[in-house]
């Protein structure tokens, strides 16, 4: 269990979601290894790979959590697992929403950066 949350997508500063962490803290920027990202449609989407993914570390609590797993479709569309963001203050245990759908015909975000 952790209270921090890695986003890499529209739940960023500055994107469409954010407005979901107007109560959580702003920790660091970040990246994680060994997963790959995907533009689905308006959103990406990040799977297990050989990539780097890049994105924003927040402290959340557990209301917020259970928010963000509604809007992420927790379970069905993703499914939240924790993992170790390298950041400027050290590496960070984190909630990340990896996709559970097929990837094949969706183009690939080779930066790691949405």
């Amino acid at each position: 269990m952790t209270d921090h949350l890695f986003v890499y997508g529209t739940l960023k500063r500055g994107y469409r979601l954010h407005h979901y962490l107007k109560n959580s803290r702003f920790v660091s920027e970040g990246f994680v290894k060994g997963y790959r990202m995907y533009l689905v449609s308006w959103y990406p989407a990040v799977v297990k790979g050989d990539g780097i993914v890049y994105g924003e570390v927040y402290k959340i609590d557990e209301r917020t959590l259970k928010i963000i797993d509604r809007v992420e479709d927790e379970g069905s569309l993703y499914v939240r697992e924790i993992e170790n963001v390298e950041t400027e203050k050290g590496i960070i245990p984190c909630y990340i929403y990896i996709y559970r759908g097929k990837v094949e015909g969706l183009k690939e975000i080779k930066s790691g950066r949405f």
